[in-house]
Formats: C-alpha cells, sequence, structure tokens
C-alpha cells in the first residue's frame, strides 16, 4: 500500500480508459506493507468453507510475495475439491492493480477474490465494486474467530461505516539504527528532528559513517509519503477534513519541505533516487547507521543470512518534526475483498477470505509481515515485532480513506521532490502540487461541489 516510505514500484502514472477518472494512480502506488518478492510454501489447514454443489471456479488476484503469498496458499493448498477449482495466477503489483480495475469494473468479474489496500480499497468500495462484508461477518464470526482480528486493523478497510475488506498484515514506519554505533558513541534514539540531526552530526564527526541517515526519498513513489509524514507531524495533512479539498501549500506544508531539507547533509548524495531496496542495502552494508524503513521491510535486515550487522539493528518509534508532534509514523493494512460483479455466491467468497486471513495463514507469514491477528506474533522471536506494536499503540493513522487518493499521490512526487532537490522554492513547487493535486480530483470526478 507504497504511501510512505515503500519500496517504489516503478511505473508512470496511466489512465485507465476502462472507465472515467478515479483510476489514473492505480498502477503506479504501492502497498507499504509489502515484504520480499520470494513466495512462502505452502500451509496445511482444515478448510472449514461449506463447499459448493455444482463446478465453481474461483479466480484469486493477489501480487506475489512473501507477505501475501501465506494467505491465497492457505486457500490454494486446502480448499479446492471436486466441485470447487481455485485459481491465483502469477502477478505483480503493478499488474494486480491494472487487472483489479479492469476486472472490477467490467460487467463481470476475472476475478471474484481482490487483494486491496489504503490507496485503493476506498475507490473500490465508492464505485461499489467490492461487497460490504458486515452481515457476513455477524453470520460467521464465531466459526472464523473473526474476534481475534485486531480492531484497529479491521477498522482500516472499513469504508462510511461498513466493512469491505478482511486484513491479513499490517505494517507502520519504524526507526532502525545500530546499536553498537549509538552505545559506543553514547546516543539515545531521537524523538525529534533536531535530536535526529545531532545524533547524524555526532556520528559524522566521529568519523564513523560520511553519511550515516537513509530514508526511503525517491519521487516515484516515496517522497510523497515522507511528505505527508511530516506535514502530519506539523498538525497539517493532504486534505481539508472532509471535503476534496487538498491543502499541500501551506504554512505547515513548507515548514515541512524545509525540515526534510534539513536532513539532507546526513544522508548520501543519492538520496532522493532511494526506495526501500536502496536504504535497506545502506543499512546492511554498513554505509548508513540508522533509517526509517516500513515494518514488511525489516526482515532483511536481521537476518543474519543477509546482514552483517544483524545483531546489532534495534528500533525505535520514529521522531517527530518537533517536541511534541506526531512521529512521522502511519498505518498500512493489506486484505482480502470480495468483488461485486462476481457470479460466485458471495457467501461462499466470505468463507474463502475468512479462511485466508486465519491463523494458519497469519502464523505462515511470520516474520517477512506482521500479520492482524496479533495474538500469533511472538515478539520475542522477531527484533523488530515489539517496536512495531509500540508505534501501532500510540495510533498511527492511514492515509486519508478517500477515493481520490491514490490520483492525488500520484501527482505530488514530481513537484515535492523538486522542493527537495532546490530545483524550485518550497513555496512555489507546492503550488505546483497543489494545482495538480485539485485537477486530479477534479478528474476523477470528486471536485467539490
Amino acid at each position: 500500500m507504497s504511501v510512505p516510505f515503500c519500496k517504489s514500484r516503478s511505473s508512470r502514472p496511466a489512465r485507465l480508459g476502462v472507465v472515467a477518472g478515479g483510476l489514473a494512480a492505480l498502477i503506479s502506488i504501492g502497498a507499504c506493507g509489502a515484504g520480499s518478492e520470494v513466495g512462502a510454501s505452502d500451509t496445511k489447514v482444515a478448510c472449514d468453507i461449506t463447499q459448493p454443489t455444482q463446478a465453481t471456479t474461483v479466480n484469486i488476484l493477489a501480487y506475489n510475495s512473501a507477505a501475501t503469498d501465506p494467505f491465497t496458499n492457505v486457500l490454494t493448498a486446502n480448499c479446492a475439491s471436486d466441485k470447487l477449482k481455485i485459481n491465483h495466477p502469477a502477478t505483480d503489483l503493478v499488474g494486480q492493480k491494472q487487472r483489479a480495475v479492469q476486472s472490477l469494473s467490467g460487467s463481470t468479474a476475472s476475478y471474484d477474490i481482490i487483494e486491496q489496500f489504503g490507496t485503493v480499497y476506498p475507490l473500490y468500495a465508492d464505485r461499489g465494486w467490492t461487497v460490504p462484508l458486515d452481515d457476513f461477518m455477524k453470520k460467521d464470526s464465531t466459526k472464523f474467530q473473526l474476534d481475534k482480528i485486531d480492531p484497529k486493523l479491521l477498522a482500516a478497510h472499513e469504508y462510511k461505516g461498513k466493512q469491505f475488506g478482511l486484513p491479513t498484515y499490517w505494517s507502520v514506519n519504524q526507526f532502525v539504527y545500530r546499536k553498537d554505533i549509538f552505545d559506543k558513541l553514547s546516543i539515545k534514539p531521537p524523538t525529534t528532528f533536531e535530536e535526529l540531526r545531532a545524533a547524524a552530526k555526532k556520528i559524522q564527526d566521529a568519523g564513523q559513517i560520511k553519511y550515516p541517515l537513509v530514508v526511503p526519498m525517491a519521487p516515484t513513489n516515496d517522497i510523497q509519503g515522507l511528505f505527508g509524514q511530516t506535514i502530519r507531524s506539523l498538525g497539517g495533512d493532504y486534505f481539508k477534513e472532509g471535503e476534496p479539498v487538498p491543502t499541500i501549500n501551506t504554512p505547515q506544508g513548507v515548514e515541512a519541505v524545509k525540515e526534510i531539507k534539513s536532513l539532507l547533509p546526513y544522508m548520501p548524495p543519492q538520496s532522493l533516487s532511494f526506495s526501500s531496496p536502496e536504504v535497506t542495502t545502506q543499512l546492511q552494508t554498513g554505509q548508513a547507521a540508522m533509517g526509517m524503513l516500513v515494518t514488511g521491510r525489516l526482515a532483511p535486515l536481521v537476518d543474519k543470512t543477509k546482514s552483517p550487522n544483524a545483531a546489532n539493528f534495534a528500533f525505535a518509534n520514529p521522531p517527530a518534526v518537533m517536541a511534541g508532534g506526531k512521529p512521522l509514523s502511519f498505518l498500512s493494512v493489506d486484505g482480502f475483498a470480495i468483488a461485486k460483479n462476481s457470479k460466485v455466491d458471495p457467501g461462499l467468497l466470505f468463507q474463502m477470505i475468512a479462511v485466508a486471513t486465519g491463523e494458519a495463514a497469519a502464523k505462515a507469514v511470520l516474520p517477512n509481515a506482521l500479520p492482524a491477528r496479533l495474538d500469533v506474533i511472538d515478539a520475542s522471536k522477531i527484533p523488530f515485532a515489539a517496536n512495531a506494536k509500540e508505534v501501532l499503540a500510540t495510533d498511527p493513522k492511514p492515509l486519508n480513506p478517500v477515493p481520490y487518493m491514490a490520483d492525488v499521490y500520484s501527482v505530488l512526487g514530481a513537484p515535492i521532490g523538486d522542493a527537495i532537490a532546490g530545483k524550485a522554492s518550497p513555496q512555489a513547487a507546492l503550488d505546483s502540487a497543489q494545482a495538480a493535486a485539485v485537477s486530479a480530483i477534479a478528474n476523477a470526478g470528486y471536485a467539490k461541489k
């Protein structure tokens, strides 16, 4: 769900001709919680669904990664029968978003179960493309132990008071640092940008690491997230509350740009092109001593087979811009939804996604991602899990649950990147970003009347 601090999914924004507005950014925004790209093994469980009495085929659209495969594998490995055929064709995240729009907006579904996340689910729900799950949940809650799903994570797939998805896994933004270096220099995890700059300068001055700080900042998908979290920390937001009115070129926006720019002297010169993989590499190889990454990107850092400094990494809440402000974090939650235009019985599809998001799948996803069933997470075995739960307890907010979020998000990267890079003044660049956001909302059909 990229979204703040996510791996960039390089693809230029394009408008699909399937339906009018509201779809441009769906092929360029990633899911924040995405883990590594390696698939997981099948998970054997009892598939407690009511099998169809007639031949039925269910097609699942979910991109392949170690964070998503365990949930779909539960179905493909355990729920098929002589009457029920289940297909899960391989796809990447970009392909998923393209196919989702094409399938959901058509008269007949190509896919019956759809993987979704924060930038896209409000649009799907608003256009009536996905099925409200509330009645099914009331009927089958006990059977599938839906009360074990964290309420905050469940609420991340609500739209206008109705439930439009069951969550699979989640991510928050976390501060990661080299505890050995911090201990040696008597540095504490920073709680503000001022402390962050001071920590970075102390590491520089000690001759430890030339550029000690790394953060995903690529304009394709990351800088707009960093900007959004910074402006929120300062008390602003992407939009005027309750209205399709962007609030990008505000005093908080200008201050957010200045604060982000203040970190550049402590970051590698190539930082404005770094996405999560580059940030991970800088930390793994000892070229950086601290950074910010989403939960779903942390497993490689603590894997001793991939990271020479695995034992030295520690995790903390991200800093706020100013003392007393909100930490630079957010909540990203992936999940499964049911296509409204599917010809398959929605009751059967609900039972399937309930199985797919159950306890067995939740355990299988560890440690590549943290499942929405918090009780299966053994924080003693996953170095970053305890802090992730701590960040979750601070009540980080998802991206604005509005159907034009993806369209707006896709047009902010270039002008905000120009502001951070010094190619334009902060005010001029944010004026351009504001105009682009207003145009995106209008093109999507959601302009204020």
